[in-house]
């Protein structure tokens, strides 16, 4: 690989579009959802469900895979420890 120290890097360019949020609207947008689905199941529509029970069973199915997945890393985290502690055990015994 081949490295030119007389040339300088081009300048990268930061291209960032602001994007306007408003809490109050999306508020007012989930409770009229939640309202509108609350007639619908009223007048004999029972298959829909909640918007809100849809994200609440979401974020437990991603806290238990980070749970999984921490639990893994803890474990490799003992195993590379333990070959570590064996090598050197090894090198200076």
């Amino acid at each position: 690989m081949f490295f030119n120290f007389f040339k300088t890097p081009k300048v990268r360019q930061f291209e960032h579009i602001p994007m306007y949020w408003d809490k109050d609207k999306e508020e007012r947008e989930e409770r009229r959802e939640r309202i509108r689905q609350e007639v619908e199941n009223e007048h004999g529509n029972p298959n829909l469900r909640p918007k809100s029970t849809l994200k609440r069973g979401f974020l437990t199915n991603q806290r238990k895979e980070k749970a999984l997945t921490s639990q893994g890393n803890t474990l490799r985290m003992a195993i590379v420890i333990c070959l570590l502690v064996a090598a050197l055990t090894y090198i200076f015994h």
